[in-house]
């Protein structure tokens, strides 16, 4: 092959790929993702790259840098790891499930292609749509702005096989009734301590939700542990209130 016919195929080769960046969500709504998020704060802006493997409700996500770990959803189940064994978490949201959940909540139009933003009390989305489909998500709250781009590409995969690499390692003391708590976040960040774990974050209303879990003292028993309401809404509360009263 003589120089401009390699540089032609060379040419060929790009397009070809670029063509499928920007054009295979149209054709596929299962598939393989590549997404990339960016955060910026006063302290400075970091990158991650993601690679993820999604198909109904089952979900795998590879995380590459700047830390690797991979987290995995199976169904209503949450788990996560640095190593080929991942352990039961709280639930786990990236972006673009923020996005879904928060239209999905708010009973919203985003059919059209476009930007949509929408500003809440303590936060604000913009969801960007090509083509009937999330391409990018930006949150903001407080001074950390976090955007998310995401390129789909059509290949091939099992998303059982996939899952079945890793050793899923349910043994947790903690009730089944706790972890279902995370039902009621739009999202949400974990934090233990020695006696307890504090989930913090905003219900799918956009308030905020911050809660308790601990072996001392709380306004509800389960199990061997107590519920510890900080902060919710009225309804919120309530609705906490109410998937516990029989615990």
């Amino acid at each position: 092959m003589n120089e401009n016919k390699l540089k032609r195929s060379c040419l060929l080769f790009a397009f070809t790929f670029s063509f499928l960046i920007s054009f295979s969500t149209v054709a596929y709504s299962d598939g393989y993702y590549v997404r990339m998020v960016y955060e910026t704060s006063k302290a400075g802006t970091f990158m991650r790259s993601e690679e993820v493997y999604e198909s109904g409700d089952y979900k795998v996500v590879i995380v590459s840098s700047p830390e690797s770990f991979v987290w995995v959803k199976l169904k209503d189940k949450y788990y996560v790891g640095d190593s080929k064994v991942l352990v039961r978490t709280f639930q786990i949201k990236d972006l673009s499930d923020i996005a879904y959940e928060y239209i999905k909540s708010k009973k919203l139009d985003i059919s059209k292609d476009g930007v949509y933003r929408f500003v809440e009390e303590f936060f604000s989305l913009e969801i960007f749509v090509v083509s009937g489909e999330i391409m990018r998500v930006v949150r903001k709250v407080a001074d950390v702005t976090t955007t998310m781009y995401i390129n789909k590409f059509p290949k091939q995969f099992d998303i059982k096989s996939l899952i079945g690499k890793y050793k899923l390692v349910d043994d947790t003391p903690l009730p089944e009734e706790l972890y279902s708590l995370s039902k009621f976040f739009l999202w949400a960040t974990t934090s233990e301590g020695k006696d307890f774990i504090r989930i913090s974050g905003y219900d799918k209303e956009g308030k905020v939700l911050e809660l308790e879990i601990n072996k001392l003292a709380g306004e509800f028993k389960v199990g061997s542990y107590y519920v510890k309401l900080i902060r919710a809404s009225e309804k919120v509360a309530k609705e906490i209130k109410n998937a516990l009263r029989n615990y």
